[in-house]
């Protein structure tokens, strides 16, 4: 999946500078390491190869910027106007201008007049092997590609029957997510146990289900279920004060058939394991907001992360934060916002260590995706800001 966001906060514009937009062929100096933006916009008929002789002047580094790009850029080969691509990672590890790929800055090289001047020892008899060749540039837009080519970073190309379109949330995201109860009274059922292919009381004692079988669930108290009433599985595995439940979805199952005491359902979709024990309730309607994609704001609002849903010693990328903000403050899906780690120096402006892509929204919270992190300090309690915003 793919995403193209830029730091803008003119509280923290100090550690992200937004590249110019160029215009015709590339450049051909090189651009001097004082003024090399962080971030560079793509523009028409530009290739990674082009940027890495640009910018770091040597071709063969190009790469090492797909490496840390590789959030934006699908194919190393198809770059799109638009695009903005970090260079920043690169200039913070030493990068200098000529220097080969794995040399080490300071580290004094041989030079290029003299590398290759001796030629190797001839066995006699033995044909001589010819000199090595220099691996060949990235193709052009001509060559053949296994990747959908796309004509700009908002088109779409029909796959089969079916269309890739890029999205701001979609509706796996959305489901799989989860969320805080927010202390309030959600309408839990429960799951009694894994059913066998004959009658209901064929329960399993300490199951788990998988796609395509079948559960017995009771509904909440005072509550009934209704054939094809699709239902949100999931667990609850901690509280966190002030915040209610934490709700981690397992999968989502549709009513197949009601008996006396509750109803039993088949597991149509499967995000974790599905045990006994877990609860159900009915799904939310998914906010689709189609191709609509997010865009820069100024001075975004402030909040911070409340706890992560899976607290891991350290948080990784595609993982899943809850903010304090909802959609009291205006937050919605698909907005994106940065996480924020105070600057050691003083006076300096925080810095930015990950992305979070929002893909689930309650009044008072929010579910945030982690998109791309450069930094440790996702943990609760670290401030964030919205750097972009979903059109209303």
């Amino acid at each position: 999946m793919r995403k193209r966001m830029i730091f803008r906060s003119s509280q923290i514009a100090g550690y992200c500078v937004a590249a110019s937009v160029l215009a015709g062929a590339a450049w051909a100096q090189e651009v001097p390491a004082q003024e090399r933006p962080s971030v560079h916009v793509v523009v028409e008929g530009e290739t990674l190869w082009d940027l890495a002789s640009r910018y770091f002047g040597d071709p063969f580094l190009w790469p090492e910027i797909y490496r840390i790009n590789t959030t934006i850029v699908e194919d190393p080969h198809w770059i799109f106007p638009g695009e903005e691509l970090r260079l920043d990672a690169l200039m913070a590890a030493g990068m200098e201008p000529g220097q080969p790929i794995g040399a080490e800055p300071g580290v004094e090289q041989v030079p290029e007049a003299l590398r290759g001047e001796r030629p190797p020892e001839q066995v006699p008899g033995v044909e001589a092997l010819p000199p090595p060749v220099a691996p060949p540039p990235p193709p052009s837009s001509d060559a053949p590609t296994i990747f959908a080519r796309r004509r700009g970073p908002m088109a779409a190309e029909v796959i089969g029957v079916e269309a890739y379109r890029r999205r701001a949330v979609r509706r796996y995201e959305f489901h799989s997510s989860g969320f805080l109860t927010e202390d309030q009274a959600l309408p839990f059922g429960s799951v009694i146990g894994r059913v066998g292919q004959q009658v209901l009381r064929n329960i399993e004692a300490s199951s788990f289900a998988q796609m395509f079988d079948r559960i017995a669930i009771y509904p909440p108290e005072g509550a009934t279920y209704q054939l094809g009433d699709s239902l949100l599985i999931a667990a609850l595995p901690r509280r966190l004060a002030g915040w209610g439940e934490v709700v981690v979805p397992s999968g989502i199952a549709r009513v197949t058939e009601i008996t006396s005491t509750g109803a039993v359902a088949e597991v149509i979709a499967q995000f974790g394991q599905v045990t006994d024990g877990q609860v159900v309730l009915p799904i939310e309607a998914f906010p689709d907001p189609g191709d609509v994609m997010p865009v820069p704001v100024e001075n975004g609002m402030m909040g911070a992360i409340i706890d992560l849903r899976q607290r891991n010693v350290l948080a990784n990328q595609q993982q899943l934060v809850f903010l304090d903000l909802g959609r009291a403050a205006g937050v919605t899906t698909g907005d994106v916002f940065v996480v924020l780690k105070p600057s050691v120096e003083a006076g300096a402006s925080p810095k930015p260590v990950a992305y979070l892509r929002i893909v689930h929204v309650r009044d008072q919270s929010s579910t945030g995706f982690i998109v791309n992190i450069m930094d440790l300090g996702i943990e609760a309690g670290a401030p964030v800001q919205l750097i972009r915003k979903m059109p209303s």
